[in-house]
């Protein structure tokens, strides 16, 4: 399932979260985060090449992220939200993945 537009991030604020942001970090990803002044939040996922080699594994593990974040209702909030797969999220299940990510977000929300 992807982002409807209004919730995805454009370049500029893309930049502005990663200058300005804070950080939540995990085992195996990391989350930067800002306030962004609209009623409702915006997110993106990146997993980069150097952490998975493949196009089919960066897309599913950024296909989690996007529907972790949806079932817990972080777009609701007014923040803009990156999502970082760092390399040791190498060999981990999907279950992992939702599980660690859910622990960050419990996190994040302790963070606003």
């Amino acid at each position: 399932m992807a982002l409807a537009r209004k919730y995805r991030l454009d370049k500029k604020s893309l930049e502005n979260v990663f200058k300005k942001g804070k950080t939540v970090k995990s085992s195996f990803l990391f989350l930067k985060f800002i306030n962004n002044g609209l009623s409702h939040g915006r997110a993106a996922a990146i997993v980069s090449s150097k952490v998975l080699k493949k196009a089919v594994s960066r897309n599913k593990t950024k296909k989690i992220f996007l529907e972790t974040m949806s079932a817990n209702k972080i777009l609701e909030s007014p923040v803009d939200i990156i999502i970082v797969a760092t390399p040791s999220i190498l060999g981990k299940t999907s279950k992992e993945i939702n599980r660690e990510l859910e622990q960050t977000i419990k996190n994040f929300f302790v963070h606003i």
